[in-house]
C-alpha cells in the first residue's frame, strides 16, 4: 500500500491508495512433470508383446463355450480400480526392483504358453506380468491394496482343453448317477449305464454340453465378484467362493434329474427345446439366488453384540 497527499488551506489531506502485490513465485517456472521413461517404455513393450493374446481371448470368449464368463472378468477388475482409485492414489509409492524379476519371468512364461499353444498359460503371464510392473512401479503396499482385482484376472481364462479332455466323460457320469439317484426316488423306472439313462419310452445321455462344467465357471467367478462386494473378511470371501462349487454340480445335476423326470412325463420332445431350456434358466436362477441368500446370511453372521446396561 502507499499514501498519496495533497494541501489543501495549509491542511495535509492524505488518503491510502491500495497497490497491487506482485508474487514472486507467480514469474518462476513451474518444473516440468517428471516423466518415467523406463516405466514408460516397458509398459510400450509389454502392451505391443501380449497383444496377441488379448485378442486370442477375445475370441475365445466368443467361440468357446468354457471360456465365454471370461469377457465379464476385466471390465469388473476395471470398475474395481476405478472406485478404489483414491485410495490407491494415496498409497505412497516406491519402487520394488522384485517386479521386474516377475516380468521376466511372466515374459517367459508367455514363451512356454506359445510353445505349448497353450491360451491359458498364455493369459495367465498377463496377470503375472502386470504384478510384476505394479510391484515395479508403485511397490508392495500399492500390490496389496490393488491384489483382488489384479488377481481376479485368471478367472478370465479359459478352461484348458486338456483337463476338459480328461474329466468330462467322469463328470457327465456323475451327473448321470445323479439323475439315476431322483429317480430312484421318484420310482420312475429306468437304466442307468454309463452317460446313458434309458427310460421306457426313451433312452437319454448326459452329452459334454452337459456337464456343468460352464456353469461352474461362470459360477464361481460371479461368487468371487459378489465375494469382494459384499463380505467383509477374507474369511468369509473364500467361503463364499468354495460354497459355489458344490452348489453349481447339485444344480447341474438337478438340471439332468428334472429333464430326464419331463421326458418320463412328457415325452422325448421334452428333453429338447423350449422345455431344455426353461428347465436350465429357472435352475440358473435358483442358483444365483441362493448364493445371494448365503452370501447376505454370512455378511449379517457373528455381528457384535450390542453392549448391555447394568
Amino acid at each position: 500500500m502507499g499514501k498519496a497527499g495533497e494541501q489543501t488551506g495549509g491542511q495535509v489531506r492524505g488518503e491510502w491508495t491500495r497497490v497491487p502485490a506482485v508474487s514472486v513465485a507467480a514469474h518462476q517456472e513451474r518444473p516440468a512433470p517428471h516423466v518415467d521413461v523406463v516405466a514408460l517404455l516397458s509398459l510400450c513393450g509389454l502392451a505391443l508383446v501380449y497383444a496377441p493374446v488379448i485378442r486370442d481371448l477375445v475370441h475365445v470368449w466368443r467361440v468357446d463355450s468354457y471360456g465365454g464368463h471370461g469377457m465379464f472378468v476385466p471390465v469388473y477388475s476395471a470398475v474395481l480400480l476405478w472406485f478404489d482409485r483414491r485410495r490407491l492414489a494415496a498409497i505412497p509409492r516406491r519402487r520394488e526392483p522384485a517386479g521386474a524379476l516377475l516380468v521376466l519371468t511372466a515374459l517367459a512364461l508367455l514363451a512356454l504358453g506359445r510353445w505349448a499353444d497353450s491360451i491359458a498359460i498364455q493369459g495367465l503371464s498377463i496377470v503375472i506380468a502386470l504384478a510384476g510392473l505394479v510391484l515395479w512401479r508403485f511397490g508392495a503396499r500399492w500390490l496389496r491394496a490393488a491384489a483382488f482385482p489384479i488377481a481376479f484376472l485368471a478367472l478370465m481364462l479359459p478352461l484348458p482343453r486338456t483337463v476338459v479332455d480328461r474329466i468330462t466323460l467322469d463328470v457327465q457320469t456323475f451327473h448321470a448317477r445323479f439323475s439315476s439317484v431322483v429317480l430312484e426316488l421318484a420310482g420312475v423306472p429306468h437304466v442307468q449305464r454309463g452317460i446313458y439313462i434309458e427310460l421306457p419310452t426313451t433312452t437319454l445321455s448326459v452329452a459334454e454340453g452337459c456337464n456343468g462344467l460352464r456353469f461352474l465357471m461362470a459360477l464361481v467367478t460371479l461368487a468371487a465378484a459378489f465375494a469382494q462386494a459384499s463380505q467383509r473378511t477374507t474369511g468369509r470371501k473364500l467361503l463364499l467362493v468354495a460354497l459355489a462349487v458344490p452348489l453349481a454340480v447339485v444344480a447341474n445335476g438337478l438340471r439332468v434329474s428334472a429333464l430326464s423326470l419331463a421326458a418320463y412325463q412328457m415325452g422325448p420332445q421334452a428333453a429338447v427345446g423350449l422345455t431344455h431350456y426353461s428347465i436350465g434358466k429357472a435352475l440358473w436362477a435358483g442358483t444365483l439366488g441362493l448364493l445371494a441368500v448365503i452370501g447376505v446370511l454370512l455378511r449379517r453372521g457373528r455381528r457384535k453384540a450390542p453392549p448391555l446396561d447394568v
